[in-house]
């Protein structure tokens, strides 16, 4: 009788309530605290508080130096941390680098003719649109979500770290994600041409491209590269040319030196969210001897796995959908510079994965129990976002499992779908 009850309380325990129960207090907790970072990095940036600066100040800089006519040094890391601590008033430890391709710096050119604070709030006040516009976006892939869990996912993408980080350093990212998320949307729905320039929106940070670029080569969709390589060129060349003939050059040696300019500019190594950024933390050095090695192996091992995911996708033996979500978080495990506001990319293959676990066919949308399964694992996702960013900041850089959690679970235990669906079907595969 005793070995009974017991049985019933384990089952009890691990029942989807308590779980939902439990996942919602650890994401109310986090979200007590990311509003109150928020509007402490908000009073903080309207007041030119010491170091608020975010990333901002180094696209606006950027803008400040193409626009006055100083483009043949955009490059130059002294001439950046001068320009920078010339126009922030509030003053700072250290300068932050600006790699961003030359068109970049053109489109901050207009907001570099504002003050600085009042430049900045600006820029936040876009990107929270763009965040709201794809969180309308993401709601309407999820229709056939069922509607708690959906709102649930919406409400997290928003509020996450990722979007609040990529919002108040007034980054890029959500462009990219809007670039590879759109892409995906109109491939489903057979627009190849305009997919192709919607992945022109990730040229911001063109290595977040590299997966989807390959997975292309790999579906043989040509149309896609033509319209993405019709933009992607000349957006690329032509206002570095325009610029000054050694632009082009400056930016790529720029790239090629950035790693192991911590000492000169705010690489911030030891808070990465790549592997690189754990070992920076433990062991207290950015030397490459001590984080490439593994960094390679890593990258590798994704590739080969993601790579075969890849060739059966093509005669519809895996997913097209998982193929997308690998190529999607690829870039996230190889890359040697990734900070938090860069894994809102997370959100996409989450995205991906959510439309196919409740299919309206499926079993999943009518079982209760798995509804808060999915509400629960979402919740829990936020918090470990948080508490995984907070960890990070204050010295321990572990984001790097989570990513490498995401992409095992994308390539090892996908949910159950029809093989050849309609995604698949829809792709002009030889």
């Amino acid at each position: 009788m005793a070995q009974v009850q017991a049985s019933f309380a384990t089952r009890r325990l691990l029942s989807p309530r308590p779980r939902l129960v439990a996942a919602g207090s650890l994401a109310m907790v986090a979200l007590i605290a990311t509003a109150v970072l928020v509007a402490v990095a908000l009073a903080r940036i309207a007041t030119n508080a010491y170091g608020a600066t975010g990333d901002f100040l180094s696209f606006y800089a950027a803008g400040h130096l193409v626009g006055t006519g100083s483009g043949n040094v955009l490059y130059e890391p002294v001439v950046q941390e001068w320009t920078q601590r010339a126009l922030y008033p509030g003053g700072f430890d250290y300068a932050i680098g600006f790699p961003l391709p030359v068109f970049a710096a053109w489109l901050f050119a207009p907001f570099a003719k504002l003050p600085f604070t009042t430049a900045f709030l600006f820029w936040i006040a876009i990107q929270t649109a763009l965040l709201l516009a794809l969180c309308r976006l993401l709601a309407a892939h999820l229709e056939h979500v069922p509607p708690v869990p959906r709102r649930v996912f919406v409400a997290v993408f928003a509020l996450s770290m990722p979007s609040v980080s990529a919002v108040i350093f007034g980054q890029v990212d959500l462009f990219v994600f809007a670039g590879l998320f759109l892409a995906y949307t109109l491939l489903r729905s057979d627009r190849r041409a305009l997919a192709g320039a919607a992945l022109s929106m990730a040229l911001f940070k063109p290595h977040f491209l590299a997966g989807i670029v390959v997975l292309l080569i790999v579906w043989q969709q040509w149309r896609v590269l033509l319209s993405l390589t019709a933009i992607a060129v000349p957006l690329l060349t032509l206002p570095a040319l325009l610029t000054s003939p050694g632009t082009l050059l400056g930016n790529l040696s720029f790239i090629g030196r950035y790693p192991g300019s911590d000492e000169q500019l705010a690489v911030n190594a030891s808070m990465m969210s790549n592997w690189r950024g754990f070992i920076v933390s433990v062991t207290n050095s950015n030397e490459l001897l001590f984080w490439l090695p593994g960094l390679l192996v890593i990258a590798a091992a994704a590739l080969w796995i993601a790579a075969r995911t890849w060739r059966r996708s093509t005669s519809g033996d895996a997913p097209a959908d998982q193929a997308y979500a690998l190529a999607v978080l690829l870039p996230l495990l190889a890359s040697p510079h990734l900070h938090t506001q860069s894994l809102v990319l997370l959100f996409i293959p989450l995205a991906i994965v959510m439309r196919t676990y409740f299919r309206p066919e499926g079993t999943a949308w009518h079982d209760d129990d798995r509804v808060m399964d999915a509400v629960a694992a979402l919740l829990l996702c936020f918090a470990l976002l948080f508490a995984l960013w907070f960890i990070g900041a204050q010295g321990l850089a572990t984001m790097v499992f989570l990513i490498l959690a995401a992409f095992a679970l994308c390539a090892f235990r996908w949910p159950d779908e029809e093989r050849g669906a309609a995604f698949t079907r829809r792709l002009p595969l030889a």
